[in-house]
């Protein structure tokens, strides 16, 4: 299961506008790039994935009962340059 904090959702929504069922629903089909280990959060990875022609990042933790817990969505120049090749290819 897949969850998320409510409010965290609606700021992506007005700030970035970003709609994270449709981020969940492209990790649920597994249209994610990669999945990463964070390097500066232990405990937590990064789905990397292309929404709206652009590459985001999604970093996420795994809780006790396996859920996965969204912590937020952002676009990512950096992961960007990495993966539109990625992107290109499929």
């Amino acid at each position: 299961m897949i969850i998320y904090d409510n409010k965290k959702a609606q700021t992506l929504k007005i700030e970035r506008n970003i709609d994270i069922n449709e981020i969940i629903e492209l990790i649920t089909d597994k249209k994610y790039l990669d999945i990463l280990e964070n390097p500066k959060r232990e405990g937590q990875q990064v789905f990397i994935l292309s929404y709206k022609g652009y590459t985001h990042a999604v970093p996420f933790i795994v809780d006790k009962e396996d859920n996965i817990v969204i912590k937020t969505v952002f676009p990512s120049r950096n992961f960007h340059k990495i993966y539109r090749r990625v992107q290109n290819e499929i």
